[in-house]
């Protein structure tokens, strides 16, 4: 059982009930069942506006699933919902919200609209549960406003209120253009709707300090869902829990889940080639096909694209880029799907100067070095602002360009030049070209002058590392988009080609769109070019190791026998 039933509705069912054994077993199967529950006691609006049971359809009832699954393991419910547009979350969330908040004692319930409109509407959806659940399960309350519902005792007289308080639970609508959230309270019970759509400027305060207050023991629950609107906060979050960076479990919903949308066919319905592909990859009917072909014309000006940020299939189809994409996605995303290679993860030991297998570390390991071979090592440095890139290297074959291990995270720039070098000796003393813009100054100074790394890359003018500048950067990207359109060589790491997904020409420029990054594409293209000069590096190395050699023959050999 998940719930512990309040004082209040046990005192009431006895008092109603406890002559009539049947209705009281029946009521007590309701209330260990939410979906019975939802069906028996709450009403809604629905889309014509008549008022009718709260029937859960097959994704509300996948998504509730997991909810309770979570809650009978022991652990606190924290999910992220991505999915098409009116499919009835908001409903079944503030449906759950309900049952727990308002069938137990003292617990405490939040929820964050985008707009005041929509507070509004969520509010309303709670009265509406409150005024028609049936009296024996609906708790005291007392006069309430500023879009609350607190389940207590009403009385005027202290004394009544001590004897019988009520629940002492409540719930509490607002909106993200608040100026402030929930910092006071523990919250229960979190919802943030349609948190993609909350006012920029705030969204990520809000979060914050939503989160903080959300009560990290067993039973508390936290949701946050919403539509896709482009790369911003919601998408990070997304890819967060995607990759397991984080404890929310994401649910992703698409469009043709929700029984509703679907059309009657035409006379004379053909399906094109994209909707045959559909069909054949989504198991669509033509039903649901026409409902799409009107949704495209009618609601989305035609734009397909626009359509799938709406109502996505996938959810990368969800999220829509602010400017035109440098590749094409799909292409881009079959490239991902074709990875056959996964590498082992490993953590740089730079104290010992050791790299080692790890469960959790920053190096992904495709191939380890082999005696004789020639590797190049480029490194992308983070910009050293709160919101800039991460650092990213990377580890090629210089004779095929194969790519070899990858490396991705934040450090202090002398930690990060102390890896570098640690992972270039392992490499069989890699070339080693640093972006030197940025805080690059900084980790090649490590390099340079605390590590004294044998095979550092230098730009024209004797300049240590990379220069990404006016003249080198269209080179770079162009020579990127040639090998990765081309398949030109072997890349293992999905993550390079997550960013591929979200580059854009933003006004003749190649960049990363608004709140994604591209440091992997960087440092993937420094290696690039460098390959392109590798060799000459590569036999001075030889020539400088060969003198060196020479030269402590000599000194064994008693110094100057040349003469």
């Amino acid at each position: 059982m998940v719930i512990a039933l309040a004082k209040e509705h046990r005192r009431r069912i006895k008092r109603k009930l406890q002559q009539r054994p049947d209705k009281l077993a029946e009521l007590k199967a309701i209330l260990l069942d939410f979906e019975q529950f939802c069906y028996r006691m709450l009403k809604i609006k629905d889309k014509s506006g008549a008022m009718v049971r709260l029937i859960l359809n097959d994704a509300q009832r996948r998504y509730a699933t997991k909810v309770f699954e979570d809650l009978e393991a022991g652990k606190p419910v924290r999910i992220i919902i991505l999915k098409a547009r009116q499919m009835g979350f908001s409903t079944v969330t503030e449906a759950l919200i309900y049952y727990f908040t308002s069938l137990q004692e003292a617990k405490n319930a939040f929820i964050v609209a985008q707009s005041s409109d929509a507070s509004s509407n969520l509010f309303d959806m709670f009265q509406l549960y409150y005024e028609r659940v049936p009296s024996v399960i609906q708790p005291m309350t007392r006069k309430n406003n500023a879009k609350k519902l607190t389940f207590e005792n009403p009385a005027i007289r202290t004394a009544d209120r001590r004897r019988n308080p009520g629940l002492k639970s409540k719930i509490t609508v607002q909106t993200a253009e608040s100026r402030v959230l929930a910092r006071s309270d523990t919250i229960h019970y979190l919802h943030a709707s349609e948190v993609a759509f909350w006012p920029a400027k705030k969204k990520k305060r809000h979060l914050l300090s939503l989160l903080a207050a959300l009560s990290k023991e067993p039973g508390s629950i936290g949701i946050i869902e919403s539509t896709a609107n482009g790369m911003e906060e919601f998408k990070q979050i997304w890819d967060a829990a995607v990759k397991g960076e984080n404890d929310f479990s994401p649910l992703f919903f698409a469009w043709f889940e929700m029984p509703d949308y679907r059309k009657p066919v035409p006379p004379g319905f053909e399906l094109s080639e994209d909707e045959l592909e559909l069909k054949a990859k989504y198991g669509l009917d033509d039903e649901q096909l026409q409902w799409r072909r009107y949704t495209i014309r009618n609601d989305c000006g035609g734009d397909s694209r626009q359509f799938e940020q709406e109502y996505p299939s996938e959810p990368d189809e969800a999220f829509l880029l602010s400017g035109e994409s440098i590749f094409d996605n799909k292409f881009i995303k079959r490239l991902k799907e074709a990875i056959r290679l996964k590498g082992a993860i490993h953590e740089i030991d730079f104290v010992k100067e050791k790299v080692v297998p790890a469960h959790a570390g920053e190096l992904v390991i495709y191939h380890h070095p082999e005696q004789g071979k020639r590797y190049i090592l480029s490194a992308d440095t983070a910009k050293g602002t709160e919101d800039g890139d991460y650092d990213a290297a990377y580890v090629i074959d210089a004779r095929t360009g194969e790519m070899c291990a990858a490396l991705h995270g934040k450090w202090d720039t002398d930690l990060y030049g102390k890896k570098l070098h640690t992972l270039g000796l392992y490499y069989n003393t890699a070339l080693l070209a640093v972006e030197n813009n940025n805080t690059g100054e900084s980790v090649l100074n490590t390099l340079f002058n605390t590590c004294h790394y044998p095979l550092l890359f230098l730009h024209k003018k004797g300049k240590l590392g990379w220069e990404t500048n006016k003249a080198t950067r269209p080179v770079m990207i162009s020579d990127f988009k040639e090998a990765i359109r081309d398949e030109l060589y072997d890349i293992y790491c999905p993550d390079l080609y997550g960013e591929c997904m979200t580059f854009i020409d933003n006004k003749g420029k190649a960049e990363a769109d608004s709140g994604c990054h591209y440091d992997r594409i960087m440092a993937y293209s420094i290696a690039l070019q460098v390959r392109q000069v590798a060799d000459k590096w590569f036999e001075w190395f030889k020539k400088k190791q060969q003198q060196r050699e020479e030269s402590k023959h000599e000194e064994n050999n008693g110094g100057a026998g040349w003469i």
